[in-house]
Order: C-alpha cells, then structure tokens, then sequence
C-alpha cells in the first residue's frame, strides 16, 4: 500500500500480488539436477581452481558477520550437518553458485584467504564460538591437525542443475530452493539467469559510469541503490514493457520481466536505439517533473512521495516512444501537463488503483498503461 516501503523506504512496496495465479507450465522431463557428494576439503580445492564461481551479478557474498562466519566454521569442526549447496553447471564447465554463496565466501576468507568469491584480503580469525572457545582468536593455520581434518573431510552434498537445463525451468528451481535466511531477490536470480550480453547490457544502462546511468540516477533522486541490484531490477522492468506490448502481460511480474530480458536483443545497432529511447525518457521525465518524477501526488501541495514503480514504468515506457515534436510539446507545456497528471491521479479511479494495490495483477497492468496511454494521447491531441 501506500504508506508502506521497503528496505529503501524512498520507493513504494508493491503489495496485494501474493495470491496471482500463475499458469507457467513446463516439462518435469526437463528438470535435470545431479546429486553430486563431496567433502569441504574437496570443494575448497575446486574454489581454488576457479572451478566455482560467482555469477557477475549475483549478490554480494560476505553478507555474513564475523561473528556468524565464525559460527559456521564452528559447526564444520563440530561435524555438524549443513546445509546442501546448489550450483549451476554452466556451457564452460564450471559451477556457479546458485544457493550456499554466504558459505561458499566463509571457507574462502576463512581457509584460503583471498579470491575471486569473497573478495577478501585477509584470513578470518575465529571469534565468539559458542562451544570451541579455546579457538576464538585463531585462523586456519593456527588449528589443530586434527581439527583442520575434521572440517576437511565434512561430508555435503551438491545439487548440480545441469546445463542445457531450460532458463523458465531454473527460474522455478532457483525461486523454490531460495528459503535461506539472505534470501536471493528475483532480479538477482534473473542475473544468475542471464550470465552474459543481456546482464551487461542492462547494467550499461544504469552503472553510474554511463550517461544513462547518470541520467538515471539524476531523475530518481539517487534513491534506486546498486545494493540487491534493485537498479537492474528497475532498468529491466523498463525493458520488459518497451519489448512486450503490455497487452500481452501475463502474470506474474517477475516472470514476465524475466520472459523480457530473455528478448534483450544481441545486436549492437539495437542497443544503441534502446538506450537512444530510455535516454531521451530520463532526460524528459527529470526536464518535467523534476525530483517528484515517478512518484505519486494528487495535489499540487503534497510532500513528496516515494517513487512509484508501475509509475516508472508508465512513464518511462511512454516518454520512450515519443517523436522529437510531441516530447518538445509536452516540455513546453510542462507546467500544464503536470497539473493535468496530478488531477487524472486523483480523478481517475482505474489508474489509481491500478498503480497501488495488486499492481501486478494482469488488470492492473493493462489498465494503468491503457488509462495513462489515453491521457496523454488526448494530451497532446486535443490540448
């Protein structure tokens, strides 16, 4: 609802989607999972192959405090059980890791040091073990032989989804295995997804070192964060409508946006018209409105509301796909044409609801982008 926000409380939850129905069918046959075993030790030594690997843009490892890295560790030299691992087996033969990235990260600070998973510069050093207290204050290399081998030879087991899996079939995997307690977001497993071309070019898109991107940041006010990608999650919204006609949405959001960045097309000329198109929207949307772009407001006298992602999307989507004149129409008319969106805000029972409450809802969709769509039409027509 409206007055309820996320971890970033500068942009509206999206609530009222939880009981969509989705009919998303697909081939059991097509599930291919190999239950690999193999202990700590032995996966140790893949990470220092680089034969385990982290997805460009999965979330951050080291999630973990010192304190629960050190737990953890305290549980392998307790030969307690853990958790199984998932990765996905990729065209190059390597694992990414999928679900267990927090203690992929806590065996490479803790007995490697430093590498490509963690990032880490130094050894983690042990402290407030619960029932080992006479190793807090330890690293690797200060254990006991014996202890050393009882944590190599801990036993787990690896649930390798196969390559060639189908991209609709690991989104189901990855969304049903995600339960841990740093849970992946969707964007983040629709980059695991989509290793490659499409992730970098979404990223161009938004990375603070492009001119999109900067553009970008300028009209959200800084408020949409790298941090859990929501800022992909933004772009690839956007990116999902300008390529699907939003009369062909299907519930729910989050895989229609991952059916969008599938169609992310490969050619560097189609590129350049994408970012060409969401450019001129950015520059038009911060040229009109501002710091208040994106974001609701059924009086002129409103404090600021936090941004609005089914208005992102309107809008964005929109302003993407105006001609040079009718763009140059709408800034010259600006001080006109936000009064008038104010009031369709206000007075327009349909998009109100269609962007606040069971907004990915296959009538939410189609009515605020059909409501918004006759708006400006009539804007620019009869105005």
């Amino acid at each position: 609802m409206a007055d309820e926000f996320d971890e970033n409380d500068d942009i509206e939850i999206e609530e009222g989607n939880e009981d969509i129905k989705i009919e998303i069918p697909f081939d059991p046959s097509e599930i291919n999972i190999k239950i690999i075993p193999r202990n700590i030790g032995q996966l140790v030594e893949l990470l220092e192959d680089n034969q385990i690997l982290i997805p460009k843009y999965q979330r951050l490892p080291n999630l973990w405090s010192e304190v629960k890295k050190s737990r953890f560790i305290e549980s392998l030299m307790l030969d307690l059980p853990i958790p199984l691992f998932y990765f996905d087996e990729g065209d190059d033969k390597k694992w990414y890791v999928v679900d267990g990235l927090q203690r992929m990260s806590t065996l490479e600070h803790f007995i490697i040091g430093k590498g490509d998973v963690g990032k880490n510069k130094n050894k983690l050093v042990l402290q407030n073990l619960e029932f080992l207290t006479d190793y807090n204050g330890k690293t690797w290399e200060e254990l006991p032989k014996d202890i050393k081998r009882r944590i190599n030879s801990n036993q787990v087991t690896i649930n390798l989804i196969g390559k060639g899996t189908p991209d609709e079939v690991k989104y189901t995997i990855f969304s049903r295995i995600n339960q841990g307690d740093v849970p992946l977001k969707a964007q983040e497993i629709r980059t695991a997804l989509f290793q490659g071309y499409r992730v970098d070019f979404l990223e161009s898109l938004i990375s603070e070192e492009t001119d999109t991107g900067k553009i970008f940041r300028k009209v959200t006010d800084g408020s949409v964060k790298s941090k859990r990608q929501e800022d992909l999650d933004f772009i690839s919204r956007f990116i999902s409508f300008y390529l699907i006609d939003y009369n062909k949405y299907e519930p729910d959001m989050d895989r229609f946006i991952t059916t969008g960045t599938k169609l992310i097309p490969v050619e560097i000329e189609k590129h350049k018209k994408i970012k060409s198109d969401f450019s001129k929207s950015m520059i038009l949307s911060y040229d009109i409105f501002g710091r208040d772009a994106f974001r609701k407001r059924i009086n002129e006298n409103d404090s600021r509301k936090p941004i609005n992602k089914p208005i992102f999307e309107v809008l964005s989507v929109s302003f993407s796909k105006l001609d040079e004149y009718n763009a140059k129409y709408l800034l010259n008319n600006k001080e006109t044409f936000i009064s008038k969106f104010i009031a369709f805000q206000r007075d327009n029972t349909k998009f109100w609801n269609a962007i606040t409450t069971g907004t990915a809802t296959k009538d939410s969709v189609i009515n605020r982008n059909r409501e918004f769509s006759n708006f400006l039409n009539t804007f620019l027509n009869d105005f």
